[in-house]
């Protein structure tokens, strides 16, 4: 298994990078808005870094229970999902997050043979490109809410291990900057 740590370091970078930016610039008002201002960053990251890596926005996957899941953003190496990212823009509200973790136990357990490709894509080689889930994907919650930070999720994860979760906070306060706290495994780190 895959330790991901690479992945991981940029996703931080990313989302302190975001909150600090954008959201304190007050161009982020909503869900869509971060997903947009993460993204960009993320793939400003991926190629400073000189990694290859497509990132799906709202991608709509079919578990092989049958069932339909679509995360906000799925990360991409060359031929595998190695990254789930889920994302809440709640900066007034306790943020609500089972929905999103019923999601990540959802690919980890039923997610074998998952493929997204681009079918719509006409340019050359006709998106026929296939990605399937690795075997060891990151799960990321990243959410901005009304602080103070939470433990989330308040539950151990059954399908898939710690190491694969990275929770990322920016717990909002009135008159105040967000306290940015990243939650990888059992550590918690401010960024």
């Amino acid at each position: 298994m895959q330790n991901r740590g690479l992945l991981r370091r940029q996703m931080r970078r990313a989302w302190a990078e975001t909150i600090r930016s954008s959201y304190m610039d007050q161009v982020i008002s909503s869900e869509r808005a971060l997903q947009v201002h993460l993204t960009a960053r993320l793939m400003d990251i991926f190629w400073e870094d000189d990694v290859k890596r497509r990132v799906f926005v709202e991608p709509v996957m079919r578990l092989n229970t049958g069932a339909r899941v679509h995360p906000d953003l799925l990360i991409c190496n060359r031929n595998s999902i190695i990254g789930v990212v889920e994302l809440k823009y709640l900066p007034k509200v306790v943020p609500k997050y089972e929905k999103d973790f019923a999601t990540f136990e959802s690919l980890a357990a039923h997610g074998t043979g998952i493929e997204i490709y681009n079918r719509r894509y006409r340019g050359p080689d006709g998106g026929r490109r296939r990605f399937t889930l690795s075997a060891d994907p990151m799960f990321v919650w990243a959410g901005v809410y009304r602080g103070p930070t939470r433990d989330i999720p308040s539950w151990m994860p059954e399908n898939f291990g710690l190491s694969q979760l990275l929770v990322l906070h920016a717990a909002t306060a009135a008159d105040a900057e967000p306290e940015i706290v990243s939650v990888s495994g059992r550590r918690t780190t401010a960024i």
